[in-house]
């Protein structure tokens, strides 16, 4: 990653340091075509002219690796000239690894074919095919096997443990995620909308990082009761209309 720090390339080092525009094409893979129109957006400054030759020095490379990293981000240039501007962008990369951090604690697992026959236990052999089948397995060119989501493959194991079939497991799985995937958006919206008035404070970058960090616990255990009563609360619903039968 970039440095965060924001130099002013105009003030970083001496004339003996400095690098004509055809090394900085070289040593940044950037054209020049684009280094002038980085200039002219102002996001990079101006190199110092010696006669008609530009110089410029090694801050001028800090500053287009920073700016490829904040594109990378999803960042537009206009953005990524404010940013610069305050001459600090360190907040901003810190909250955004923040907003990107795993939630989850999940993680891809690769396995061979003893291993998945040792997860299966005393389930059928066949069932590889069925796991490879609903997307859990993926089968590689060394005969191996990847299992995206760990924790969906351990999950469907449990499932099976407690006699339901991988396909009602894949079904299930895949109702959740189409009803969560809603909420989770509307969640977001929600906290993105009450930021600095009552979610994380003032709003500021710390506040949020902050606020982001505590919630993702609550979030999770919060998750789980509320699937938790509603499944109660449909099971009991079931139940009953078993009972005036």
């Amino acid at each position: 990653m970039a440095d965060t720090r924001v130099v002013d390339p105009t003030e970083a080092e001496e004339p003996e340091d400095e690098i004509g525009l055809e090394e900085l094409v070289d040593r940044s893979g950037i054209t020049a075509r684009t280094i002038r129109y980085y200039q002219s957006e102002g996001v990079l400054p101006r190199p110092r002219k010696d006669g008609r030759e530009a110089r410029y020095n090694a801050a001028h490379l800090e500053r287009l690796e920073l700016i490829g990293d904040l594109q990378a981000r999803g960042l537009k240039l206009e953005a990524i000239k404010e940013l610069v501007g305050r001459r600090s962008v360190s907040e901003w990369l810190g909250i955004d690894e923040v907003l990107r951090a795993s939630w989850s604690d999940d993680a891809s697992a690769t396995m061979t074919l003893a291993d998945v026959h040792e997860l299966l236990g005393r389930h059928p052999r066949r069932l590889v095919g069925e796991l490879v089948d609903a997307g859990l397995l993926v089968r590689t060119d060394d005969g191996t096997f990847s299992a995206p989501s760990g924790g969906l493959l351990d999950l469907t194991i449990r499932m099976l443990d407690a006699g339901v079939s991988i396909d009602i497991g894949t079904r299930a799985a895949e109702l959740l995620r189409r009803r969560m995937t809603k909420a989770a958006e509307d969640l977001v919206k929600l906290f993105e909308a009450e930021t600095g008035r009552s979610f994380a404070g003032k709003g500021s970058p710390e506040e949020i990082a902050d606020a982001l960090t505590v919630l993702r616990p609550i979030a999770l255990d919060g998750a789980r009761l509320i699937l938790a009563q509603e499944l109660e609360r449909s099971l009991r619903t079931l139940a009953g209309r078993k009972s005036k039968r």
